[in-house]
């Protein structure tokens, strides 16, 4: 061997070489194939992370071609294969090891990498807060958007748009036809531009009056439905009513005459109302004056707090049980309760002239010029007890007070001489002498003055 070897040498290399470049073109062959080999083979070896996802369609989508799994633009694994279940497209991934990190919100976008339909899945994660997805997961077709194709779009729009569109493409084509045309095709698109926001709202309230359409077709089928499932009900409600409307028909006459009356009765109630508003003009300046003192009542009720507080117990443990006991009493009394509520008001009246009279026996007018009743009763008392206190065999004596002037007491003195019957009169008034109460002056008795005299 060695021989043959050493004999053959340079064919030998030559061989070698062959072999050597065989292999590196096979690698690399293989690896723009994204062959992978398993996770034992050492160099070459990969480590796949595996993640499914619910499609409504995998058009376009072939796995072993090389569609990619990207994540920002950044090929992390590839599409591995494609299946049906439950009527939904399952698209399986294999993702790099190291970009495991894929959460249970994460969502998929299935787009187009070339004209060719060369397909790519667009990947986002997701956030840390919904929790890591499990290996063999699967990502629910709610956070997954297929590829849409240009005859969807199209076959999305009405009858009437298509036709449009086809009319815009034509006229398109025959504006582009030179240069002249292009620039007529550019005037009339800018003149276009008002036409084409009025539009723009005009579409819109289509679209939204498809919408509104839609729900109404809806909600009637669920009412329909449930009128279907309620068709006994339906027909008694039709019975009670045809009953109701016999009833009405029957009392014609009774209704023509309250709407006889309605005409009064609406203008009594417009009467009424403009009372109202009047009141409410009065009233309202009023609520408004009254909003401070409600104010200053909250501290106040506040404060009554602690008095409810402390007088619950007595009125649960005290005044309740005394309620209790008391109501036989009260029963026995109400016959006589009855009674003396008839006789109330004349009492009540009486009561009223009493409590008038003792009001005006009581006032004390202001300032000290003049004195209520009360002041003068005092002195009445003493002056009535001085008058009527002494009395001898022959009755009471009564007691006076008697002014003297000088000349009435030289005039009486004079008439006691005159006539001795009048002096014993004179003598039991007991008045002072002319001397004690006339002035000694030279001028005589006629300058007057006086002095008391008791009896």
């Amino acid at each position: 061997m060695k021989t043959a070897i050493r004999k053959h040498l340079p064919d030998f290399l030559a061989i070698l070489g062959l072999l050597v470049v065989a292999l590196v073109v096979s690698v690399y062959i293989l690896d723009k194939q994204r062959l992978s080999l398993p996770a034992g083979v050492p160099v070459l070896g990969k480590d796949f992370f595996e993640v499914e996802a619910e499609m409504s369609t995998a058009q376009a989508v072939t796995p072993g071609q090389g569609q990619t799994v990207n994540i920002a633009g950044v090929e992390v694994g590839e599409i591995s294969s494609v299946k049906l279940r439950d009527g939904k497209a399952i698209i399986g991934m294999r993702i790099q090891r190291k970009h495991d990190r894929i959460y249970k919100d994460a969502s998929i976008l299935l787009r187009p990498k070339t004209g060719l339909k060369d397909m790519v899945a667009e990947l986002t994660p997701g956030t840390p807060e919904a929790g890591r997805i499990e290996e063999g997961g699967v990502i629910p077709i709610a956070q997954t958007l297929p590829d849409v194709n240009l005859d969807e779009i199209l076959a999305s729009l009405d009858a009437d748009t298509r036709d449009y569109l086809v009319l815009l493409l034509n006229d398109g084509a025959q504006g582009l036809g030179s240069e002249r045309k292009g620039r007529q095709l550019a005037q009339a698109i800018r003149r276009l531009e008002p036409t084409a926001k009025y539009a723009r709202e005009i579409n819109e309230g289509l679209a939204e009056r498809r919408v509104n359409l839609a729900r109404v077709v809806h909600n009637f089928s669920l009412l329909t439905d449930e009128l279907g499932k309620r068709d006994t009900q339906l027909a008694n409600f039709v019975q009670n009513s045809n009953a109701v409307f016999a009833t009405l028909a029957e009392q014609d006459s009774s209704l023509q005459a309250i709407l006889q009356r309605l005409p009064g009765t609406l203008q009594t109630t417009e009467t009424t109302l403009g009372k109202v508003e009047t009141l409410a003009d009065t009233l309202g300046p009023t609520l408004q004056s009254l909003r401070p003192a409600a104010r200053a009542l909250a501290p106040s009720l506040q404060k009554t707090r602690p008095f409810l507080r402390e007088s619950t117990p007595i009125i649960r443990d005290e005044i309740r049980p005394f309620t209790r006991a008391a109501l036989p009493t009260v029963k026995e009394l109400r016959p006589a309760m009855r009674d003396l509520a008839a006789t109330t008001p004349d009492l009540t009246r009486s009561l009223t002239v009493v409590n008038q009279l003792l009001n005006a026996a009581a006032y004390n007018p202001p300032g000290a010029a003049e004195e209520g009743l009360l002041f003068w009763q005092s002195w009445l008392n003493h002056t009535g007890n001085s008058v009527f206190s002494t009395a001898d065999a022959h009755g009471p004596i009564r007691r006076g007070l008697f002014l003297v002037s000088c000349n009435s007491a030289q005039l009486l003195e004079a008439v006691a001489q005159a006539n001795p019957q009048l002096g014993t009169l004179v003598q039991l008034l007991n008045k002072p002498a002319s001397e004690e109460i006339c002035p000694t002056s030279t001028q005589g008795p006629a300058a007057g003055g006086g002095a008391p005299a008791g009896g």
